[in-house]
């Protein structure tokens, strides 16, 4: 009985103590803190390697870039880049620190926008309701912005910037004359955000309007000053380098060069309304999902609410009616309306909680499952995996690079749009590509041909003839490419692949290149779902002696290091492949691989333990190539030690008895 009382003695001390609610946001502070910086510079897409490239063009030539220089592509194409000065900034950091800047300054700018979001929130302590509620949107609210936050991108500075402007308009009014301040840096930054700009600023402003024609006292804090400070705003886009292109650009982008963009862009999908009305937070992707729809659900229910008891305030009941038009529109605009729907819903809230409060005890004890174990499942989840640090090249071509820089002084790259951002960026400035993913560049008739050229013999030949590239430089993703080559009377030869692109080269420009590399035994777009087994002693030699080329060239190459360790298991060399399986957990460490190859080499030598932990991990990853080796060989490993119910269970997750096979 003494200890009970004790308990909760302490619990109650702990929980009514006046710095518990801070106490819990450092630890969410904290944690997001760690998350960011041991979470590498991960190639998503290859947006931030552009950006990289104009900051460069920029310290280099002195002038904001307004050409695409990097391509070959005809007629040559001119553009308005409307974010000039973040390709400034990001540059000049990368410059100083590098990858490791880049991951410091992301985090930054995060916790800087969970702060203020937040700040919304925590401001009425007393009443419990508002703030567990409060709390739980404020957490609704990072976790849906989380995946776009782990981008180096200029909307970083937007979405920072839109609520630094709602928190200045609705909290600090003394501070109005910071915003166009913000409002220049903001047009110069991103400037085709500047629509949303307008809208804040518009908003708030139809409301002081409103009280003044009505005469009202709310806003007795907006005088003369104070109006005509929020007028200014709207002039802050004439002090960029190209006022006309700037104001174009936001419909520019959706009607005139880039219609379909919705149909090869992830972010531009449109959304049926229906998926609102799904909750599913099973897994993690539905859980942020379920995150939104709470989000977009308690905003509309925030309006219906403040209209019924005729306490809408104007700015909010504008924002809203436009912030549903953006999300109507794209996928990507549902970022912006997380952030535009605070003050309506921190406002409804308010009024739905005046006469309903929780007890004080009930609100203690569920704060930290909100503030901490939830942040912390989704966290650990999508960064739990950590590729390699400080940059991942997972998803990047960086093998690619490495050999063209080394063998070639310059030329045309028939390239992948996907991965076009990163080539310009790391190769030698006299190699032009194709298209990169820009599409206030290039239109949909550009990215149409870049993706045809690929699967269509007409189509590429037709653009040989026309561009006569020197390089083509393929998706892995692509095995149909091979039929598009051979009907083309062997011009191209494969001569090197990494994780992600396979490079062939000319072979009448580049005789001695394509002597000395030209893969004639490896298949590039297959060699990960080979069965090294069945294969002859002597092809197995071929391959050997093309990797090993491959090898020579890049000592952390993916493909190299994954062929050699699979031809020294079949060769009983599990020493040799132990180092190979070692270089691909080093450099890869979230691609399953390298796992299963050192499990086959722990098997080899009889450590049947430490391999089945290695298999187990390697299929808890999502091993797909050679997956049924891996489960196999995990299955051996269990009957080696003797563990009969692992070995089962295994057999009746993998094994479909109704197969033929």
């Amino acid at each position: 009985m003494k200890i009970n009382n004790a308990r909760e003695l302490l619990y109650n001390k702990i929980t009514e103590n006046k710095y518990y609610l801070y106490s819990l946001i450092s630890l969410f502070l904290l944690m997001v803190i760690y998350y960011f910086i041991t979470w590498p510079i991960v190639g998503y897409d290859t947006d931030l390697w552009y950006h990289l490239s104009g900051g460069r063009y920029f310290w280099q030539n002195g002038t904001v870039l307004k050409d695409a220089f990097f391509s070959y592509i005809t007629p040559p194409k001119e553009w308005y880049n409307y974010y000039w000065l973040f390709q400034v900034i990001i540059y000049k950091l990368f410059q100083w620190s590098g990858y490791y800047g880049l991951i410091v300054f992301r985090c930054i700018i995060y916790c800087l926008t969970l702060f203020f979001i937040g700040s919304f929130f925590i401001r009425q302590k007393e009443n419990q309701t508002f703030l567990l509620t409060g709390v739980f949107l404020s957490i609704c609210c990072a976790v849906v912005i989380l995946y776009r936050e782990l981008l180096v991108r200029p909307h970083l500075f937007s979405y920072l910037f839109i609520i630094l402007f709602l928190y200045i308009l609705e909290y600090k009014r003394d501070k109005i004359w910071l915003l166009p301040v913000l409002g220049v840096l903001w047009s110069n930054i991103h400037g085709i955000e500047y629509p949303v700009m307008f809208l804040i600023v518009f908003a708030y402003l139809a409301e002081v309007y409103y009280h003044q024609i009505r005469k009202t006292n709310k806003y007795q804090f907006a005088g003369k000053k104070t109006k005509w400070l929020l007028i200014s705003v709207f002039y802050t886009v004439f002090f960029t380098p190209r006022i006309i292109e700037l104001i174009k650009i936001p419909f520019a982008v959706s009607f005139q060069n880039a219609a379909y963009q919705h149909l090869y862009v992830q972010e531009l999908l449109n959304v049926p309304v229906s998926k609102y009305f799904i909750f599913a937070p099973v897994t993690i992707s539905g859980f942020i999902a379920t995150a939104l729809n709470v989000i977009v659900l308690f905003t509309v229910v925030c309006f219906l609410f403040c209209l019924w008891k005729k306490r809408l305030r104007i700015s909010h009941g504008i924002i809203f009616v436009f912030s549903c038009i953006l999300l109507a529109q794209h996928i990507r605009f549902s970022y912006e309306f997380t952030l535009l729907s605070i003050p309506l819903m921190c406002h409804g809230l308010s009024l739905m909680t005046v006469n309903n409060r929780l007890p004080r005890k009930i609100a203690n004890t569920v704060l930290p499952f909100v503030v901490i174990f939830i942040p912390l499942l989704v966290f650990n989840n999508v960064l739990g995996n950590r590729p390699s640090y400080p940059f991942s090249q997972s998803n990047l071509p960086t093998g690619v690079v490495k050999f063209l820089n080394s063998h070639a002084r310059g030329g045309k790259i028939l390239n992948e749009s996907n991965t076009g951002g990163y080539l310009p960026w790391a190769l030698n400035p006299d190699f032009k590509i194709f298209m990169d993913m820009q599409m206030t560049i290039f239109s949909d008739l550009d990215f149409a041909l870049s993706s045809k050229v690929f699967a269509d013999v007409t189509v590429f030949k037709k653009f040989i003839r026309e561009y006569d590239p020197s390089f083509i430089a393929v998706s892995l993703q692509r095995p149909y490419f091979k039929k598009v080559i051979e009907q083309n009377g062997g011009q191209f030869v494969p001569v090197f692949f990494d994780t992600k692109e396979a490079l062939y080269i000319k072979k009448s420009q580049y005789e001695d290149l394509a002597r000395k590399y030209e893969l004639k035994t490896i298949d590039p777009f297959s060699y990960r779902e080979i069965r090294y087994n069945d294969q002859k002693k002597e092809k197995l030699k071929e391959m050997q002696d093309e990797a090993l080329r491959m090898f020579a060239q890049d000592k952390i190459n993916y493909g190299a290091n994954h062929i050699l360790g699979s031809i020294s298991i079949v060769q009983g060399n599990y020493e040799k492949a132990m180092t190979y399986a070692e270089t691909l957990i080093e450099n890869y460490p979230d691609l399953s691989h390298g796992y299963a190859l050192k499990g086959d080499a722990l098997f080899g030598v009889g450590k049947y333990a430490e391999a089945s932990l290695l298999y187990k991990k390697a299929l808890d990853m999502g091993q797909t190539s050679s997956g049924e080796n891996v489960y196999r060989n995990l299955y051996a490993a269990y009957i080696k030690l003797k563990e009969y119910k692992k070995a089962y269970k295994l057999l009746s997750q993998y094994v479909n008895p109704f197969t033929i096979n």
